[in-house]
């Protein structure tokens, strides 16, 4: 807040809107610095608050039926607005990707189920195939998707459809949260100033 107000001071601004990312303004950021700073700010939803959305019903697929854009509020964000976007191409490529990381986790996995299972020099202690699975679920980071039982001379797993179907639910939809009124920026220009952080990425990457 204090190099903020420097800032103001040194090129006489009015009006700041920080854009940043979901890891840049944080939760924690909007409470501690950018509210007590007279700031407004462009940014992202994390994807358990999307979920969050659309679970409590705030955020309904039905919306995109006709245009890829909308804009909603919800009782957790007080005084902002929401404006959620949806990707097909995106969509279609997590939906790829996840595929594929299930499919991999699941080969590994029931390549260790033979381990533990086969009648010579099998593995065995519940530690060490506790081990085993857990490279492999580390490997492809998908824990959360699975159901695991293990013992000291057996393994099981089987795939949380259900955990997986509500993730797959939001696939393609990212929802940007800022605290401008509609009149003095419109839902398209706060999507594409928080797109513009594609450049300030470049210009650093250039820097570097």
């Amino acid at each position: 807040s204090a190099q903020v107000a420097k800032l103001k001071q040194r090129f006489r601004l009015d009006h700041v809107v920080l854009v940043g990312d979901r890891g840049m303004i944080t939760e924690a950021r909007i409470e501690s610095d950018l509210k007590p700073a007279g700031l407004d700010w462009i940014t992202a939803l994390r994807a358990p608050a999307i979920q969050a959305l659309v679970t409590g019903g705030r955020l309904q697929m039905t919306l995109f039926d006709e245009r890829n854009m909308a804009a909603i509020t919800s009782p957790d964000f007080p005084g902002e607005r929401l404006i959620v976007c949806r990707n097909p191409d995106l969509a279609a490529e997590r939906r790829r990707k996840r595929l594929d990381l299930l499919d991999a986790t699941e080969r590994h996995l029931a390549r260790i189920q033979v381990a533990v299972a086969r009648s010579r020099d099998p593995l065995r202690g519940t530690a060490a195939i506790a081990l085993k699975v857990g490279a492999v679920l580390d490997q492809h980071k998908m824990a959360k998707h699975f159901e695991l039982d293990i013992a000291d001379a057996s393994f099981r797993f089987t795939r949380k459809q259900d955990a997986i179907d509500a993730e797959a639910a939001t696939d393609g939809l990212y929802v940007i949260r800022t605290s401008l009124d509609a009149t003095r920026l419109g839902d398209v220009d706060t999507v594409r100033s928080y797109k513009s952080l594609a450049l300030v990425e470049r210009a650093f990457r250039c820097l570097k």
